[in-house]
């Protein structure tokens, strides 16, 4: 049973020691983020996916400033072509109209979760695995965003100096669903581990 709660409260757990390099990760990522978004939004796009692959990847391991930069080195070209094949598909969706789009970046939303786990995996494969974890969770996951509504309104409350501790809380409250997920997906069937491999 998906359950929100449960994840952020695991996630702050998590990071209770960890504060200090999950916030130096917020700080670069955040930065970068910002520096990407003059340059368009394809540009944006492919540097957020490589940021996104590489502070799950390091969650999922180890939190420490240096495995993120290792994740970075891992992850960067699947992660590209991962953020690429994602714009192009809930790009195509918004065509249709908003709301498809919306659907679409949500089916689409634990993609960089299955690639930031599994380096080898194509983008392709990790979209089609993401389509089945989140079937029957979209609105699980919208409500999940929902839930960090009052965190993004205190964030900009502070000018945005308080996404320094949302970014990482919300990333890492997102990987316990991912894992929720995946686990609910071998329970029932859809899913495998022979999935997740190359």
């Amino acid at each position: 049973m998906f359950n929100r709660i449960e994840y952020k409260k695991s996630a702050l757990a998590a990071l209770k020691n960890n504060w200090p390099a999950a916030c130096l990760i917020a700080i670069v990522c955040l930065l970068l983020i910002g520096i990407s978004n003059m340059a368009g939004a394809i540009v944006s796009t492919c540097v957020g996916g490589i940021l996104s692959v590489g502070i799950i990847s390091t969650f999922i391991n180890r939190i420490s400033f240096s495995r993120f930069l290792e994740s970075i080195e891992d992850h960067w070209l699947n992660a590209l072509l991962g953020a690429l094949w994602n714009f192009l598909w809930v790009f195509l969706w918004s065509l249709l109209f908003f709301i498809p789009g919306v659907v679409a970046a949500y089916s689409y939303s634990m993609m960089f979760f299955v690639l930031a786990e599994n380096k080898k995996i194509s983008a392709v494969k990790a979209m089609n695995i993401s389509k089945i974890l989140t079937n029957g969770h979209k609105a699980d996951l919208f409500m999940m965003d929902l839930s960090f509504l009052g965190w993004m309104f205190l964030s900009c409350l502070t000018f945005g100096i308080g996404l320094i501790w949302l970014y990482p809380y919300k990333t890492m409250a997102k990987t316990y669903a991912y894992y929720d997920l995946k686990k609910m997906a071998f329970s029932q069937g859809t899913l495998t581990p022979a999935d997740f491999e190359e």
